[in-house]
């Protein structure tokens, strides 16, 4: 129901008897012609005239009278300070009269769209950090307890890291149900090494090692980067060699290495077969104190040049993991890539780094990368450090830091809460609940952090890049020596993060009309989709049993579609179907958004993904419903990853109706092309 709030000639005259009224106001009222629309964009200094209008002042005090209170009037008085509207001090009941004053010459039928700030209130779980309780850090005597004479080691690894509760509880006795602490504490990916025997003193450089592209006899040393079930990678600070052999070998340890190389995926390697190959360990390593060089970020670009000119180093990827096993029980890990058709192999996974629930989940993944293989060097070989699912609490598990920081030697830190009977790690399912890690502190220079939003959203951004838009952070912080506190952040995918407002920027369009202003909604749904499903509802109607879904949200191409296998095209149907947008009250609302599709060939984009509308779709059977199709325009041509912005398509005959917009992927075992749709958007026509 639309609102009207009626704006009286008395009123009006009082404002113009103010005195002071001529200069309140920052913008020209000599206008001429506002009936095509007039755009207002609030300035700090507007709230603090909004509030000082006689008109308004006037307005809180009879919603005063109304509910028997003062808090309009109150709430009126906070709004130059707050600088947004709420549920008390409204923008539709309050910015009439802020209109009218500054467009005196507006006549009816004109129209104004006013874009303000809007309390939106930071996450209620917020509340529950009240019993922040402090911090612990493991000591010496706690490693010794986890360990159980098992290892000397003052740090904890993936065998004794679950120990870490019933260290906690034995630590804080004392602990009331609802206590929560930072816990901190030293980790490593990798369990103890032990040593051997020393080689001869005569080593060769791994570059000139590596440079040999037709292989050699070579004696080498270097230090263990990385392991997996069949071998290693070594490093000596001139280059990376991958030695292929099962090996007693742990990262940090310095090893010597005698043998015959030669070449595998683009790259020198130790191979075990058919050569006599030596390992032995010179020294352990300390493998918390293990650095790994600065990491590369690899996308789809990235990915094909890689096939062009297989290197060594440091990466991190994300895409879509797929684990399959073949007829003789081996496993493959590959992971698709957004953007190409490369992949991502995860080589020789030992048991247990790698979670098999994240099959068909978007990953972060860090590595080696260590050579390409298969038709066209299709999969970029990667010798697994950590991964996990692309989430910002994902991503915290799977960076592989391994570094001695500042307090007490510990590396990591996880915020725990106690149930009443035990200690477990504080989760949410709507934000990630992160410690500041020991790093952090020492990159900041500082043991303790008072102005969070001047550090953290870098922080985050560095360690935290692949969050989805709109995801939410609690990160809790040691704010001076005996206290801890929490702050909450906010991701975007343009700006990155960000400490959560109490507002967000909201626009509400008005038109005058001869008793008042009316409002007029603008905006019926709009969603960038990006790492957000929006309400999007996948319905498959025929998938191949070779894949595990035909529609997937990714935070950087929004919802994509697609059935091919990594082999061979699949023939499908699949509906991805909003949720119900409301045009009750709409006047000519149209349709926009950005569409990519790519490996169509000389076929019509048309045929392959139709954008559907219904009325009477009951949010289950798409095929009992009645769907229309809408003609697309200005969108994609079938061949490119580029992003067009298609035509507005206009829904003035659903006027007055609750719609559902759907598309429809279909493709044939001759042609699967893959598609990609962002920044889904309804709204009354510009």
């Amino acid at each position: 129901m639309k609102k009207i709030f009626l704006l009286s000639a008395v009123a009006l005259m009082t404002l113009a008897a103010c005195d002071d009224y001529e200069d309140q106001f920052n913008l020209d009222s000599q206008i001429t012609d506002v009936k095509k629309g007039t755009a207002i964009v609030l300035t700090d200094a507007d709230y603090a005239n909004i509030a000082g209008l006689a008109a308004n002042k006037t307005l809180a005090a009879k919603l005063d009278a109304e509910s028997g209170t003062k808090a309009y009037t109150e709430a009126l008085a906070k709004l130059p300070s707050q600088k947004y509207f709420n549920t008390l001090i409204t923008p539709d009941q309050f910015l009439p009269a802020f209109i009218a004053s500054n467009y005196k010459e507006a006549d009816a039928g004109s129209k104004f769209k006013v874009t303000y700030n809007m309390y939106t209130g930071k996450s209620e779980f917020l509340s529950t950090f009240a019993n922040l309780k402090g911090e612990y850090t493991l000591t010496a005597d706690d490693y010794k307890a986890a360990w159980e004479g098992a290892s000397s080691a003052t740090y904890l690894t993936p065998k004794t890291v679950a120990k870490l509760p019933a260290l906690v509880k034995e630590a804080k006795a004392d602990a009331a149900e609802g206590d929560i602490i930072v816990v901190n504490y030293a980790f490593s990916d990798f369990e103890p090494a032990g040593g051997s025997d020393t080689p001869a003193e005569t080593y060769t450089k791994l570059s000139e090692v590596v440079a040999n592209t037709d292989g050699g006899e070579y004696s080498v040393k270097g230090i263990v980067c990385a392991t997996y079930k069949t071998g290693f990678l070594l490093y000596d600070k001139t280059g990376y060699i991958l030695v292929y052999q099962k090996s007693d070998v742990n990262v940090g340890d310095e090893v010597a290495v005698a043998g015959t190389t030669t070449k595998y995926g683009g790259l020198m390697q130790f191979p075990a077969k058919g050569t006599n190959l030596e390992v032995k360990v010179l020294t352990p390593g300390k493998e918390p104190k293990f650095k790994h060089p600065a990491v590369k970020t690899y996308a789809a670009a990235e990915f094909e040049a890689y096939a062009q000119k297989p290197v060594v180093e440091y990466i991190t990827y994300k895409g879509n993991l797929s684990i399959t096993t073949n007829s003789k029980g081996n496993k493959y890990y590959n992971v698709t890539i957004d953007g190409t058709e490369k992949q991502g192999s995860l080589a020789n996974v030992p048991d247990g780094l790698v979670d098999e629930s994240l099959s068909g989940k978007d990953i972060v993944v860090y590595g080696y990368a260590i050579g390409a293989t298969g038709t066209d060097n299709k999969y970029l070989n990667t010798m697994v450090v950590s991964c996990a699912e692309a989430t910002p609490a994902g991503a915290a598990k799977a960076k592989a830091v391994a570094r001695a920081a500042s307090n007490g030697g510990a590396n990591r830190s996880v915020v725990y809460r106690f149930d009443g009977s035990s200690w477990k790690v504080l989760k949410n399912d709507d934000i990630d609940i992160i410690a500041a890690q020991p790093e952090w502190y020492t990159l900041i220079g500082q043991t303790t952090v008072t102005k969070p939003a001047n550090y953290f959203p870098v922080l985050l951004q560095r360690d935290y890049p692949f969050a989805k838009n709109g995801q939410k952070a609690i990160v809790v912080y040691r704010k001076s020596a005996t206290e801890m506190a929490a702050e909450e952040f906010v991701f975007d995918t343009t700006t990155g993060w960000a400490e959560a407002k109490e507002y967000k920027k909201k626009s509400t369009s008005f038109i005058q009309t001869e008793t008042g202003f009316e409002t007029l909604a603008s905006t019926y749904i709009d969603e960038s989709l990006l790492g957000d499903e929006g309400g999007f509802v996948a319905i498959d109607i025929e998938r191949d049993a070779s894949l595990k879904y035909i529609w997937t949200n990714s935070s950087s191409y929004g919802w994509k579609g697609g059935a091919y296998n990594g082999t061979s095209s699949t023939k499908s149907e699949s509906w991805l179907v909003s949720p119900a947008i409301n045009l009750a009250e709409a006047e000519n609302p149209v349709l926009v958004f950005d569409e990519a599709m790519n490996k169509l060939g000389n076929y019509n984009p048309a045929d392959y993904v139709k954008v559907m509308v219904s009325t009477n779709f009951d949010g289950s059977d798409v095929k009992a419903a009645k769907w229309n199709q809408l003609e697309v325009k200005g969108g994609t041509e079938g061949n490119s990853w580029t992003f067009m912005t298609i035509d507005p398509i206009s829904l003035a005959d659903y006027v007055g109706k609750s719609v559902h917009i759907a598309f429809l992927y279909q493709s044939t075992d001759k042609v699967a092309p893959t598609y990609e749709v962002k920044n889904f958007v309804v709204k009354e026509a510009e």
